[in-house]
């Protein structure tokens, strides 16, 4: 008879497959899931369960296996057991002194009594009292009495205090003392040699010639630097009366330029001249006696070589300019001419002209 498929036996034991839970072994389930008993089969020796008992077998005594000891607790290596003891419950008593409400009573103290007789034979002194009872002390103080305010004084003595004089009751300072008997104010003056005594001393001559030497080379140079300034004024007017032209020096000087050597001079002509400082630029003025006015210095000198030129006019003065860098003009009966490679642009012809 083969197996339902809803009943699967493991071990020996069948389970049910869709709950789960183990049949017993008469106990079958259909198909159709109905579970019918089956009457237990009458063999001896099978379990419900589907377990068989295992019948006891004699076994010889030579074969037979030896049964176990019991086991038996091993007592602890580790714990010293003879010095650790069981604790005792507490007691009412050990309870009630532990307590921290409980109240201390004093010690009882046993004294020997011959000790207390052999102190009751001995004399107290007076000094100790330190378990005695103390003295009251007595004040050491005593009222001081109040002495009475002075009286005041008399008229009289008033009147001679008021006429004492101050210095006569208060003593005097040392240092104001000092300071009033001194006298190192009144001792001369100490002259200080002055620097004319200390060169005259080295040069072992008098001071007085020191004095003269130095007051004559003063005025040797004050003569030489006015000589130097008015030298040129002193050149001109030596040039004016030899040459019998009423000349004159220019109050401008252009810049980079500087009068080169003396003023030349011939009869009826002066001639200045003057060179730059860094090239090689240099123009000369020359100084001329004429009748000419402008019209004619324009027509017999400046328009006669048809050269280009221009006309300016400046305080009274009628300047012609020509060849770039030259100009002419006749003043009160001087013709002027600023000729030369000067390279001098208009302004510096005009304010050269205007400063004569």
């Amino acid at each position: 008879m083969s197996k339902p498929a809803n009943i699967i036996e493991l071990n020996g034991k069948r389970y049910d497959v869709r709950t789960g839970k183990m049949m017993p072994a008469h106990e079958t389930v259909t198909h159709d899931g109905k579970s019918f008993i089956k009457p237990a089969a009458a063999r001896p020796g099978v379990a419900l369960d589907g377990f068989t008992p295992q019948h006891k077998q004699k076994l010889h005594p030579k074969t037979a296996p030896h049964p176990a000891q019991p086991h038996k607790a091993e007592r602890s290596k580790t714990l010293m057991r003879t010095a650790v003891k069981k604790p005792a419950p507490a007691t009412k008593s050990v309870a009630a002194e532990t307590s921290p409400l409980r109240k201390h009573k004093a010690p009882r103290v046993e004294v020997d009594p011959t000790r207390i007789g052999r102190a009751k034979k001995f004399h107290k002194s007076h000094l100790i009292s330190r378990f005695g009872e103390h003295a009251p002390l007595k004040a050491l103080t005593s009222p001081l009495p109040v002495k009475p305010a002075p009286a005041l004084p008399s008229a009289p003595l008033l009147v001679a205090h008021h006429e004492t004089p101050l210095d006569s009751k208060l003593g005097t300072h040392p240092f104001d003392q000092a300071i009033h008997n001194a006298t190192s104010h009144n001792q001369p003056l100490i002259k200080k040699t002055s620097r004319r005594h200390r060169v005259a001393r080295k040069l072992k001559v008098s001071p007085k010639i020191i004095n003269v030497s130095a007051a004559a080379l003063a005025t040797l140079l004050l003569v030489g630097f006015i000589g130097y300034q008015n030298m040129p004024n002193l050149s001109m007017r030596l040039a004016t009366t030899r040459a019998g032209v009423h000349g004159s020096l220019p109050g401008y000087e252009p810049a980079g330029f500087g009068m080169n050597g003396p003023i030349q001079y011939k009869a009826g002509q002066i001639t200045i001249h003057y060179r730059s400082h860094s090239d090689g630029r240099e123009f000369n003025i020359n100084q001329r006696s004429s009748a000419w006015d402008s019209e004619t210095l324009l027509s017999q000198y400046v328009g006669n070589d048809r050269r280009a030129y221009q006309t300016y006019q400046d305080s009274g003065k009628t300047i012609y300019i020509y060849n770039g860098d030259n100009a002419t003009w006749v003043d009160g009966g001087v013709w002027y001419q600023i000729e030369g490679n000067s390279s001098l642009n208009s302004d510096q012809l005009l304010r050269l002209a205007a400063s004569m």
